[in-house]
This record gives structure tokens, C-alpha cells and sequence, in this order.
């Protein structure tokens, strides 16, 4: 019979955590506090519904606004998550998987791992952010959203997230300098710099970004791990639907015998509010960096990287979101990954039980995808509660 009085004590101590530091923010006008505290059991199936294993997480996540002076702001956000898995039994190296910092500073910690239990920290924003007519700085740990599309974005050279990660809806930040300065209300030019611990996994860029017969474009191009990116994309629209797309052209900087030098990514998608409240999306994506994984399955919730954004070469993705009322809305996304025959849908619905209290029901289902990371993904079913702050 595992311990699990020292889970148990870490899950109470981050509730408290939070409950205290929410308690002390509403003392102060220049310093703000948020976050919430969310309890999600689950169980995970095979393609065909059987073998059903059981899991839970306690998820709390704390944001901090620090007004240093009238121009100058400290930022700082996390998350702590305490899991229970008997799958985690399995995986001999599950304490490096979630520790995993790939950012210049280790931001990381696993501070329990015993058996099923798992518990981890990390901070994925810590950065300083001075502003001073039409120039913006910003200094350290900090989310840089190139992204035009509501999926796939290859223009998002600093922070790829994984789409099949819901659980995640702040995303990864990364450690970087970022300085913008704005030409006018509608355009700006923008330079960020994101060193790495080793030379050849760093990122630096620019960005030009303008507005031109309705339509909002941006030109982009810098270094990406050792290898030269050039890029751009628009948001504008066709008659009433929006239209979005961005494309990247990466090209190794060097030379590696047998191995294709240079590929392109590109995603461009429609999205349309219908007469009854439905919010429709169609995407299509051509990932030209493809390589095959067969990493864990638990990898699966686990960023690419942005010149190779997909575990297929091709992907369609079709959503749908609605509000049925006031305090219910759901809705489902699925996507086509056609070039290795695979699925995956993901129906929700969201109840909101109370002000600052809400319920949401979750499946997340894989189909197809042989010889890939995707074959044995299987089947969650996830409902979480949470109290937001």
C-alpha cells in the first residue's frame, strides 16, 4: 500500500497556497493576484474502449502583476499540478519527462515522484516589461505569440504549443529579450531574442507587421536553431468569414549529407459565426519538416517545434463552439491526419456552477496512426472542477 500521506499534504498545502495569496492581494492597488485551483479525475481507454485506467490531477495556478512604478511592471505566473497514475509505474525516466526545463534558466522542479504520485512546479512566466511612448521592452520568461491561426501557427517561432494539450490553456513561454516599437496604430516592427544553453538550439527574430487593404500582414525572419526562417502571414477576411494563414520557410545553415536542407510549413484556415450563435473553424496544414516519432504516449501533449509542427505532413482540422446559454456552452474539434491515416476528436461541455465555479466535461479520442506516437493514445475522458480567483 503506497504512502499517501505526503500527496495528500502537498494537494492541501497548494489550496491553502492559494486561498492566502488571494487573501493578501486585495490589500494592495499595484499588486493583483490570480489564478484558480482545479480538480480533474480521468480514465484512460484503449482505441476500443476497454482497459480502463484511472487517474486524477490537482491543478493550481498562480499569476502575479507587480506595478513597480508607472512604466515599469514585474510578471510573474506558474503552475504547481499534483498527479495520481498508475501508468507513471511504468515509465522509468517520468520524473526527467515532466522536470524538463528547455529554457536558459531551470524553472523545473519535480518535488515529489513515488510510484503514482507525481508532483511538479514550474514557472512559465517571470519577466520584467517597461513601456515608454511607442516603445515596449520586455526581459525574461515571457509567451511570444507570432500565431495568426486559431490551430497551427509556423509563424511561432518562440513558443509552439501542442494542440491535444487542453489542460494548458496559458501555454509555454520562453526566455527572451523582446523590444517593439510601434510605427503607428496599425503597424510595428519588433526584435526578440531567445538564448539557449546551447548556441545552436537559440532563436532570434524580427517581425514587421502593417495593415494593407483591410487586411492585417506580417513579414517575418530571423535565426531558428541553427537554421535561417523566413516567413508571413495575413488575417482579413472573405465576404463574412475570416481568413487567416502564415507560412515559414526554414533552411539549415549548414549542410548534412542525406538529409533534406530546406521545407516549408504552412497552415491557412476560414472561420465563420453562423445565424445561431455557432462559431465554426476549417483549417488545413502542410507540415514540410514531417518526421515520424515513436516517442512515449505521453509525449503526445508535448510541443514540436515550429519547422516541424505536426506528427503528420498533413492535417485538417474542423471546429465548432457555441454557447447555449448564459451559463452552459460546448463544443467539438476534430482533426484529419491523412498521410498516416489517423483521428482525433475532442468533444466539451462547460457549466458554470457558480460565479468563479465552473464544470467542464472532456474526451479527447485518438483513432488510426500506425507505427506512430499516435497509435497508442486511446481514448480520455476527463471532468474537472474549478475555482478561479
Amino acid at each position: 500500500m503506497p504512502d499517501i500521506s505526503r500527496p495528500i499534504t502537498m494537494g492541501l498545502l497548494i489550496v491553502l497556497l492559494s486561498a492566502a495569496a488571494h487573501s493578501a492581494a486585495i490589500e494592495r492597488d499595484d499588486f493583483r493576484l490570480s489564478g484558480y485551483v482545479r480538480g480533474m479525475p480521468s480514465v484512460q481507454l484503449d482505441d476500443d474502449f476497454s482497459d480502463p485506467a484511472f487517474a486524477t490531477l490537482l491543478h493550481n495556478r498562480l499569476n502575479v502583476r507587480w506595478d513597480l512604478s508607472g512604466s515599469v511592471n514585474l510578471d510573474a505566473e506558474g503552475r504547481n499540478r499534483l498527479f495520481y497514475n498508475e501508468s507513471f509505474r511504468d515509465i522509468p525516466d517520468i520524473r526527467d519527462l515532466f522536470g524538463r526545463d528547455e529554457g536558459l534558466v531551470d524553472m523545473s522542479w519535480v518535488w515529489l515522484s513515488d510510484g503514482s504520485w507525481l508532483g511538479h512546479s514550474e514557472v512559465d512566466r517571470l519577466f520584467l516589461s517597461w513601456r515608454s511612448g511607442d516603445w515596449r521592452v520586455r526581459a525574461g520568461r515571457q509567451r511570444i505569440n507570432w500565431g495568426i491561426n486559431l490551430v497551427s501557427n509556423p509563424n511561432d517561432l518562440f513558443n509552439v504549443y501542442s494542440f491535444f494539450d487542453f489542460d494548458y490553456e496559458e501555454r509555454p513561454g520562453a526566455d527572451t529579450v523582446r523590444v517593439q516599437h510601434y510605427l503607428s496604430h496599425l503597424s510595428s516592427v519588433e526584435l526578440a531574442v531567445s538564448p539557449a544553453r546551447d548556441d545552436r538550439d537559440s532563436v532570434a527574430a524580427a517581425r514587421y507587421s502593417f495593415n494593407r487593404l483591410g487586411y492585417d500582414f506580417q513579414a517575418i525572419g530571423g535565426y531558428y536553431r541553427d537554421r535561417s526562417a523566413l516567413g508571413g502571414g495575413w488575417a482579413g477576411s472573405l465576404g463574412e468569414a475570416g481568413f487567416k494563414g502564415e507560412a515559414t520557410w526554414f533552411y539549415d545553415l549548414e549542410r548534412t549529407p542525406g538529409v533534406r536542407r530546406g521545407n516549408v510549413v504552412a497552415a491557412a484556415g476560414l472561420d465563420y459565426m453562423f445565424a445561431g450563435g455557432t462559431f465554426g473553424v476549417i483549417e488545413f496544414l502542410y507540415n514540410g519538416g514531417h518526421e515520424r516519432r515513436r516517442d512515449d504516449v505521453f509525449s503526445v501533449t508535448e510541443p514540436l517545434r515550429a519547422d516541424n509542427i505536426m506528427f503528420s505532413e498533413y492535417a485538417v482540422t474542423v471546429s465548432a463552439d457555441r454557447s447555449f446559454s448564459p451559463i452552459l456552452s460546448g463544443g467539438v474539434s476534430t482533426m484529419w491526419l491523412p498521410d498516416i491515416e489517423a483521428g482525433f476528436i475532442r468533444p466539451r461541455m462547460e457549466y458554470s456552477v457558480a460565479q468563479d465555479l465552473d464544470f467542464e466535461v472532456v474526451a479527447q479520442m485518438f483513432a488510426g496512426g500506425r507505427g506512430t506516437i499516435l497509435e497508442d493514445a486511446g481514448i480520455g475522458l476527463f471532468a474537472s472542477l474549478q475555482y478561479s480567483f
